[in-house]
């Protein structure tokens, strides 16, 4: 099971002591546009990313014949922002349109031809994804609300590209089970808020579940995750439970007016929180006030209290010494 282990790097959920959904995006400083982030476990991450997606392709990838042109845009548009963020690691040679791009990391170097899909061994889209740990989707504006075109979902919360593509925004979030205080949807609000993105000005939010030994839970994997939220005592929680958490970005893309939605997806398990008691506080006190709906919804409620028990019972021991 994969785990962060430079906590600098990453993203701690909560900021207060309780935690309820919202229209919680927000913009970006043009500062920290660019998303890519090398990890200390980017080799791991990218293993495991393309095990998942050879072991069951169908389930992990999808899109529909017409969206060539919006594949090369994301090619080019990550190619970009990686060779801008990580000089040292990667590298782009453009000479007309034969392009070679270089991944001194993983030790890869692959020669294309930009707009011909027939010169990568994986549509553009799957390609370019296979070298960053991210989630990537493209959902583009139809009727009113924006349609899952594309997605390459590695790990899942409680999502399948092959289940969800063609879907509405408001399809695929339809189990929300919250609305606002004048009995608006909350789904519905973040439907009509993403229709104000305009390119170069991206939103970000972040999203957390918790997750029992599994590094995604695919609609289509449920027999093999699922019976694993049955195994968790309050004395092991600390080792199978890790908070999960999304950092997302929203990003209109430039040509295809698309929305390119991104997660970085961060792992910690429990116990490994005794290593900042404002984060082990924080966690205990946000997971144990969380409703019922919200802990079905997020699929955790099989185990979560037994991860509260586990979180107290930490508490206590550092308190003692």
């Amino acid at each position: 099971m994969f785990k962060s282990t430079n906590l600098d790097q990453f993203t701690f959920p909560f900021k207060a002591k309780t935690y309820r959904y919202s229209n919680d995006l927000v913009e970006l400083p043009e500062k920290k546009v660019n998303f890519m982030k090398i990890t200390p476990e980017y080799k791991v991450q990218i293993e495991r990313k393309r095990q998942i997606l050879n072991e069951k392709p169908e389930a992990r990838y999808q899109s529909f014949p017409h969206t060539m042109e919006m594949q090369w845009e994301f090619l080019e548009m990550i190619i970009d922002m990686a060779v801008s963020a990580y000089p040292e690691h990667f590298s782009i040679e453009k000479v007309g349109d034969q392009w070679t791009f270089e991944n001194r990391i993983l030790g890869e170097k692959d020669v294309f031809i930009f707009g011909d899909e027939t010169s990568l061994p994986f549509e553009p889209f799957d390609y370019i994804g296979r070298h960053f740990h991210n989630d990537f989707m493209l959902m583009v504006h139809r009727d009113n609300n924006y349609h899952l075109e594309i997605g390459q979902i590695s790990f899942a919360a409680l999502f399948s590209a092959n289940w969800n593509v063609g879907m509405s925004f408001n399809e695929i979030h339809a189990p929300v089970p919250f609305v606002s205080r004048t009995g608006v949807e909350l789904v519905d609000r973040i439907r009509k808020f993403l229709l104000t993105i305009e390119p170069g000005k991206p939103r970000t939010r972040v999203n957390w579940n918790l997750m029992a030994d599994a590094w995604d839970v695919n609609y289509e994997s449920m027999d093999e995750w699922g019976p694993e939220r049955y195994k968790v005592t309050k004395e092991n929680a600390g080792e199978l439970v890790h908070l999960r958490v999304e950092e997302q970005w929203f990003i209109k893309m430039p040509r295809s007016n698309a929305i390119l939605f991104v997660l970085d997806t961060q792992f910690l398990p429990l116990e490994d929180l005794v290593m900042r008691p404002a984060w082990l506080e924080l966690t205990y006190s946000n997971l144990s006030d969380i409703p019922d709906a919200m802990a079905e919804y997020k699929g955790m409620a099989p185990f979560l209290a037994q991860s509260v028990e586990y979180l107290k019972n930490l508490r206590a021991e550092l308190a003692s010494n």
